[in-house]
């Protein structure tokens, strides 16, 4: 994955954390069940993609 991409990646998965964490989200409720998922989901992604390109 390019670098410019990952980059974006990683930064759109903090923006979501600290959206999470100003509107209460490591709690149990709506936001919580969804944007602390997707962070992980943003920050674990590129990674992810790399592995998947060195295993085929």
């Amino acid at each position: 994955m390019d670098t410019k991409v990952e980059f974006f990646f990683y930064l759109a998965a903090v923006i979501v954390f600290v959206l999470a964490a100003m509107g209460n989200g490591f709690s149990v409720g709506k936001r919580g069940m969804v944007l602390v998922p997707l962070g992980l989901a943003l920050w674990l992604f590129p990674t992810l993609w790399n592995v998947g390109e060195a295993a085929f």
